[in-house]
């Protein structure tokens, strides 16, 4: 099963979401849920999904859904693709407490101090040691406004068995399609 998580203000519908089931096109085994805005309520969701799963599971992302797919991977042993991962979400997404947009959506939201301690929480329980280098791949985006690739590859170091950097791909990993057949051929 392919898990795809979108970022904070994003939906199942996100682009990357569309391309990787366009990309794995037959493949009826890739789930990308609408999250709730509460931390906890989307790990709950997330796991909920893993523990259904009958079979290995391959989590993607994105941003938010990076940090999220962290989390999973330290949690249980699946392979994680983290495209551009807010790994210290708790931190960055500070800055987005108060009424914000969906994207996808244009629904309004409020982000909560209170989401913010939930993501420190969730942070408290990742244990990178957990997770097989063998099981991560990265793909950053060395122009990313929002984020800056060198926290996710220092948070890292050497552990990580793919590293896709695009000098030019954005936050949004313009280059995902592109990716994806790098990674799959």
């Amino acid at each position: 099963m392919i898990l795809y998580i979108h970022g904070i203000a994003s939906s199942a519908n996100a682009t990357k979401a569309r391309i990787l089931k366009e990309y794995m096109q037959g493949r009826e085994d890739i789930i990308a849920p609408d999250l709730p805005y509460s931390p906890e309520e989307a790990i709950k969701l997330l796991e909920s999904i893993i523990d259904g799963a009958e079979e290995d599971v391959t989590v993607f992302g994105s941003s938010l859904g990076g940090f999220y797919a962290l989390y999973l991977a330290s949690k249980y042993d699946v392979k994680i693709s983290l495209i551009n991962p807010a790994v210290y979400a708790h931190r960055g997404l500070k800055s987005y407490i108060g009424k914000n947009t969906n994207y996808r959506t244009g629904e309004e939201f409020e982000w909560t101090e209170e989401y913010i301690t939930q993501l420190e929480n969730i942070f408290s329980k990742i244990n990178p040691d957990a997770i097989k280098t063998e099981n991560i791949t990265l793909l950053l985006a060395k122009d990313d406004k929002l984020l800056d690739y060198r926290e996710t590859l220092d948070f890292f170091g050497n552990r990580y068995s793919r590293l896709i950097l695009e000098e030019t791909s954005g936050h949004k990993f313009t280059t995902f399609g592109s990716a994806l057949k790098e990674l799959y051929g």
